[in-house]
Parts: structure tokens; sequence; C-alpha cells
């Protein structure tokens, strides 16, 4: 099963939350920043776990802990709830159809995909081909033909409509961990998280034929789990194993990471879970243990982030945009669905120029320049952090990236710049890396990101480990050739 147990808190109602710095008394109305609304669900620890937007400002989820359906109408605030009817039944994620019925997974049991018919309250069930294969996300295409993966049993499946005749295929890398799927290329392929292996998968349509991509060496992918493809056909990636979303140019099979913020507790990851894109090709997300909500624009390199006023870190296998483009997402461990407004913004803003070029020698040092800016006509107390790709967690030290100052007093309006020395690890491989400055102030942040191509040092033992397998050939070779001239020399001596 894929998904972290948390406890629960809830509350009984829906509060609005402003984000502000703490330490300013200005008027409510100066410090507002951005909004999260929560709605409490009906069912105690439901465990809310995924969710849709259907038409009419109506949004379905599932109550993973509590085997239920639950529907939400934004237009009044409130709540309707259908039972599984299916003892223990574990539904993880959902999807909408172009009939207007609902598709989700069942985990329970041997792992089943079921259809939900709002017009008629009626459940179908459809076990999967194979046993115990913890069937997690769901899509449906054009054709009203149904895709799901099957995390344990390295499988994705298909029903086909209007059968609902089930097939299954079997990824090339076993034990791989299939968990989402998105469309790529007016719906001729999929593409598809690899969790376990850090890979991502496209399957053909057509042909039924996969084809996977590996990151590099200096880029290994950490138990990437959400996926979405932008208008340009690049593939965007979360890291539930590390804090970082991912973009794959398919194309000429490059990566490139976005590293958010580091949280600041017991946790060394941010934990980026499910992602959806909107119409503006922005990236908006939840950080499971980071408990914010993350939106990335590509065409500014700039990531803002959204504390969630909940005490329980907030998990979602799937978020949605609505019609407005306003993006909803679960909070696991509070029991509420919750909104954030597609105008949502942080007072800061952090760009990050290099000085002096972006190439780098992997124990060298280049320095950027970064410039902070605020937005409010109130002065903003802000401290600065770092976050890069050098790491797995994205934990970066100073010895890595250096800041002249750690903390700033911005004027109404203003700005002020840093100044940070950049020194990538001399046993750091050649790649692209990036480097994230954070700005933070009250409840929001926002990371400036740029990228470096760094040129690793040669080190033998490293060359060494990675080319054993050739040196070792290569000298079966020459003990061959050495025998082989040696046993000719004693089959002809020299005549005297």
């Amino acid at each position: 099963m894929f998904l972290p147990e948390i406890s629960l808190l809830y509350s009984k109602s829906a509060v609005i939350y402003t984000f502000a710095s703490d330490k300013d008394a200005a008027p409510l109305s100066q410090q507002v920043t951005s909004e999260i609304k929560q709605f409490q669900i009906p069912t105690n620890n439901s465990g809310p776990n995924a969710i849709i937007s259907a038409p009419n400002a109506a949004f379905w989820f599932v109550e993973f802990r509590a085997g239920k359906l639950g529907e939400f109408f934004a237009r009044n605030d409130s709540f309707k709830e259908f039972a599984i009817p299916e003892n223990n039944s574990v539904p993880a994620s959902l999807a909408l159809d172009g009939l207007g019925n609902i598709w989700f997974s069942d985990q329970s049991g041997q792992g089943s995909i079921w259809k939900f018919d709002p017009h008629t309250n009626n459940f179908t069930q459809f076990d999967t081909l194979t046993k115990d294969s913890t069937p997690l996300f769901i899509l449906v295409d054009r054709e009203n033909d149904v895709w799901f993966t099957e995390t344990t049993a390295n499988r994705i499946g298909e029903l086909i409509y209007p059968e609902h005749k089930m097939v299954e295929y079997t990824l090339p890398t076993s034990n791989s961990g299939p968990v989402e799927l998105a469309w790529g290329q007016n719906e001729s392929y999929l593409w598809i998280t690899e969790t376990y292996t850090g890979k991502i998968a496209r399957f053909e349509v057509n042909s039924h034929s996969f084809f996977e991509y590996s990151p590099p060496n200096s880029l290994s992918l950490r138990c990437p789990v959400g996926i979405v493809t932008d208008a340009l056909g690049n593939v965007w990636v979360s890291e539930h194993g590390g804090s970082a979303v991912v973009e794959l140019s398919p194309g000429n099979s490059t990566f490139k990471s976005y590293p958010t913020s580091i949280p600041n507790s017991q946790f060394p990851i941010s934990a980026v879970a499910t992602l959806a894109i909107d119409s503006q090709g922005r990236l908006w997300f939840v950080e499971h243990y980071a408990n914010k909500v993350g939106r990335l624009d590509p065409a500014t390199g700039q990531m803002e982030e959204f504390q969630i006023p909940s005490t329980e870190p907030a998990y979602s296998v799937l978020n949605t945009l609505d019609a407005q483009g306003n993006f909803w997402f679960t909070e696991f461990g509070s029991n509420a669905i919750a909104e954030v407004p597609s105008n949502a913004t942080s007072p800061l803003g952090t760009l990050v120029r290099l000085s002096n070029g972006d190439n780098i020698t992997s124990g060298g040092t280049i320095q950027a320049d970064v410039t902070v800016s605020n937005a409010l006509n109130i002065p903003q107390s802000v401290t600065l952090s770092t976050s890069s790709s050098f790491t797995a967690t994205g934990s970066t030290s100073s010895q890595q990236i250096s800041l002249n100052s750690s903390t700033l007093e911005l004027p109404p309006d203003g700005h002020a710049f840093v100044s940070a020395q950049i020194t990538p690890n001399a046993t750091l491989p050649s790649g692209i890396y990036s480097i994230g400055i954070v700005a933070a102030t009250g409840n929001s942040s926002t990371v400036g990101i740029a990228f470096i191509s760094v040129k690793g040092q040669f080190n033998l033992l490293q060359w060494l480990a990675s080319n054993y397998q050739l040196l070792l050939i290569a000298s079966v070779v020459a003990l061959a050739v050495v025998y082989t001239a040696l046993s000719r020399g004693s089959k002809n001596p020299k005549r005297r």
C-alpha cells in the first residue's frame, strides 16, 4: 500500500486562514497574501486521500480509512457520502469518465476497480486479473477506457469500454512499482512513474510497448510519484522521496530538478506528493512533510510555497484544479479537503543571477547575486536559507552554498541584495544541477532557482568502481592473448 500512516486531528467547521508575517501589526487588509480554505469531512478519521473536480462546482474524493466515496458541493459547502458495498474497502484514488461515472481503485483483498453511477447510486466491481496487485492511480481516456496502475504487481491495467474487458501489461523492469499515470501526445501514450526504481516509463497505447527513461547518475530520481505533461510535451515528476519537482525533456532525455525549501522539522525532506498543472503551465503540489502547498512557474524559475494551517502533515495521492484554476487537495491527517485560490501569491520575489557564467568544476566556486523583493506596502522581515540538487534530500550545507546574510529587513515595496558563494562538492559527478535560494516571511516563502553545469573531477577510485566490468573483460582478453602467445611459442621452438 503506497500511503504513509498519519495520526489524525480534526475540527468541525471550514475556516479561512490568512497568511501574514507574525511580526507585523498592520491591519489584516494590508497583511493578506493568500488564503487556504479548509472543509471538515463529516465522517471522523476518514483518511481523505484523492480528489477530483466535477461539473457544477462539485468535487469527488475517496475516504481511504472509512471505505467511502465523498462528494462536496462548493456552492453551499455541503457533503454527501456513499458507503462502498464491501467489507473493509480501501479506496485509494479516483477518476471521472465522459458519462459522469466515478471510477476508483480499491486496495483491499485481491485488488479491484469500481464504477459508481451517481445517477442511480449503483456500484460495480471489477477484480484485477493479478492477485494482491495494489491498484492505485486511475485515468480515463476519451473513449471511456479505464487505465490504472497495479503497484505491487508491476503492471498497468485497462478496462476496455463498453464491455469492460480487463487487460494487463507488465512493465519491462521487474518490481518497478508503477504509481501514477499521465497522458502524452494526444493520448497516444501513457507516462508512468516507477516509484521503486526511480525511472519514468512511456507506454505506447497502440503497440503496447514500453520505453523507459533513467536519469543520469548525477540526478537519480528519489521515489517519483506524481506525473503530468505540459503543452510542449515535457514531463513533470514529483520526488516523494526527496525535495524537488523534476522536468524530463523526452526529445533529448534531459532531466532538470527544481528544489523546494527544506522543512525545519524532524523530516529531512519536503516529500513532494502529486502534481497538477494549470492553464498557465504552473505546477501545483502538496509538500507532504513540509506541510505546504507549492506552486512552480517554470517561465520565471520561481517557486512559491504556502504553509497549510494544520498540525498534521497533509497528504494527497491526487490533487485537482477547478474550472477557475483554484487548487484543491486532501488533508489525510486532518480529515479535510482544502482549497487554495488561483491568485494566491507570496509577498516575496527571489531572483538568482549567476555572476560569471554557469559552468564550474566540482570543488570550484562561483558567485550568484540574489535580489529579494517585497510586494507589500509594509516592511517585511525575511529569513534566508538554501536548497539544491547536490544532495539526495535537497539539504545544502554552508560549504556548498553560503550567503553573506541570513536575514533581511525589506522596506515597503522595496528590495535588497544578497551574495551567494556556490561550491559543489569535489566528488560531485558531471551534470546539470540546481540551486535554490529560499526567502521566507510569515507563512509563505519563495524559492529562486538557477542551474549550473558542473564538470566532475577525475577520481581514479570512482572510475575503477564504475568501469570494473570493462576492466574485468579486458583483463580476461589480455590473459587469453598472453596464454595463446605462450602456447604457440612452446609448440614452435626456435631452431638453433
